[in-house]
């Protein structure tokens, strides 16, 4: 915000790291009930142009979230539009809401509406305590229009049944593998490398999600992860080489001495496994700096917008009247109604370029990353350490690390 604006704000830039914030409004309910508490969930209303299957699908992924919490038993409710009208609701009146959710037997009861907004839906949400005959909390959020399917609409939905119960949404994975050295993927994401000792990895989103085990040499694991919220799951890979093995780490293929006579190694030639290091590097690489070139592409697009809003600012003139612009104080008088509206159509425009600057950098820096650890891994680790380097570079592991709410490195030094 400059100075003193009052009618319009900056725009903000991202600095290499991300995350998106949802407009909440209201105080959570906490829930500290013994047994579970009966809730309904009113099929939402479309309305303003928004298609109707957009408004079941975010009613269904809502029940399905319902569904799986813990403390909540999900009762059959009905649509927003016929409570309304059988009981004479159409303000949507806490107290008329409060008895509709009492002829249904249950405790809470959770309606809305979706709206269609310039660039996605406007999705309003409420949370009823009949008992109490009002509304404990409400969300108010605009997603994409990518978003209104049901894979794009679990991050959201667990996000807003979240603030409207007061029920957390995340918990953690504990991963372990037979092998050092796998990529692991979580939804398809990478999130770092096997070592010797378990990695676990906090604030994942509740719910299912895919774990996916890759290496050189090896057959790729998929495992699939319920992440219950406050909990931490265990995921254990064993990985086979390719052609058959035990699933455990096969000696170097130049050790012929120790070979037993007789036996065929299955082990891939170092030279082949080196070759697939150094493509899987570049190819990480060039992923983060397109990535980061997207974000700096997305920034000049927030920019151009936040420069458009320049000639809408309003500051404080000497008598005290806001009507002066910047810098030399010239009073130019309020906005007009086709200026405001213009002003509107200009902060709509932004978010998406404000949205994907963000992702744009957070994934550029997490691929970086991974990039360097494995460029220092493939053309940094031929010449083989003696006496306390040895040492020490067994004990130090470095492992890449993403997270709903930003990257980076962690480092790990074995006493």
């Amino acid at each position: 915000m400059r100075g003193g604006s009052t009618m319009s704000g900056k725009l903000v830039l991202a600095v290499g790291v991300w995350g998106l914030t949802a407009l909440t409004v209201g105080i959570p309910a906490a829930f500290a009930q013994s047994g579970n508490a009966t809730l309904a969930v009113l099929g939402l209303e479309a309305s303003d142009g928004a298609p109707a299957a957009v408004a079941n699908a975010i009613t269904d992924a809502l029940k399905q979230r319902v569904s799986a919490a813990k403390g909540f038993k999900l009762m059959t409710g009905k649509d927003l539009m016929e409570v309304k009208l059988v009981f004479s609701c159409p303000d949507e009146a806490p107290s008329c809401m409060a008895q509709a959710a009492k002829s249904l037997g249950v405790e809470k009861m959770i309606f809305g509406s979706v709206k269609k907004a310039a660039d996605g839906y406007l999705v309003t949400l409420k949370m009823l305590d009949a008992s109490k005959g009002r509304v404990d909390a409400w969300v108010a959020e605009q997603i994409s229009r990518g978003q209104a399917t049901a894979p794009g609409l679990r991050g959201p939905v667990q996000k807003w049944f979240a603030t409207l119960s007061g029920v957390g949404t995340s918990g953690s994975i504990r991963i372990t593998a037979d092998v050092v050295g796998a990529s692991i993927l979580l939804d398809g994401l990478p999130v770092g490398i096997t070592t010797e000792e378990a990695i676990e990895m906090g604030g994942i989103n509740t719910g299912r999600h895919e774990i996916v085990f890759s290496k050189p040499g090896y057959e790729p694991v998929r495992k699939d992860v319920t992440v219950v919220a406050g909990e931490t799951a265990s995921v254990r890979a064993a990985m086979d080489s390719v052609g058959g093995g035990t699933g455990t780490t096969p000696p170097p293929a130049n050790d012929v001495q120790n070979a037993i006579p007789g036996e065929v190694s299955t082990a891939a030639p170092a030279t082949d496994n080196n070759s697939a290091m150094k493509i899987a590097t570049w190819a990480t690489l060039g992923a983060g700096v397109v990535a980061l070139a997207v974000g700096v592409k997305f920034s000049s697009d927030v920019a151009g917008y936040d420069s458009d809003l320049d000639k809408y600012r309003r500051y404080k003139c000497e008598d005290g009247s806001i009507a002066c612009s910047s810098p030399n104080g010239e009073n130019v008088g309020g906005l007009s109604e086709s200026q405001e509206r213009e002003v509107d159509k200009l902060r709509k425009d932004a978010k998406s370029p404000q949205t994907l600057q963000w992702v744009g950098y957070g994934v550029g820096a997490a691929l970086v990353g991974v990039g360097v650890y494995l460029y220092v891994r493939t053309y940094m680790g031929d010449e083989e350490p003696t006496g306390t380097q040895q040492s020490l570079a067994k004990r130090i592991r470095l492992t890449p690390v993403i997270t709903p709410s930003g990257g980076g490195m962690a480092a790990r030094l074995t006493f």
